[in-house]
């Protein structure tokens, strides 16, 4: 396969912007991930028929170009070994246990049996 079949038909801007849309999607909207790609797809052809006129080729490129930031997320996911979880900010405390205090008789006990031998 010719590369220079992607570098005609991916459009950098529309690439970006479909990643941050799919990435807002995803952490604050409450829609199931089946539909990002479906959202994404329709973004870049709107994107390219706005970036290169209401064309095939402009539509197509910007359709392209949304899917192609699907699978730009799933490589980085799959590569970086990233599961999905929600974005946590910030740190939570409700899960740490308090430290459970020594109890000082058994060290005396232990102590005053050492001097003794």
């Amino acid at each position: 396969m010719n590369i220079e079949i992607l570098n005609n038909m991916l459009v950098p801007i529309i690439v970006v912007a479909s990643l941050c849309i799919g990435y807002v999607i995803k952490q604050w909207l409450p829609t199931d991930d089946k539909w990002i790609p479906t959202i994404l797809f329709i973004f870049g052809a709107v994107s390219g028929a706005i970036l290169f006129g209401f064309t095939y080729d402009g539509i197509v490129k910007g359709a392209l170009s949304g899917l192609a930031s699907v699978g730009l997320h799933q490589l980085f996911k799959q590569f970086l070994k990233i599961e999905d979880a929600p974005m946590q900010i910030g740190y939570n405390f409700d899960n740490i246990e308090p430290e459970e205090e020594e109890d000082e008789e058994e060290y005396e006990g232990e102590n005053d049996e050492a001097g003794e031998q």
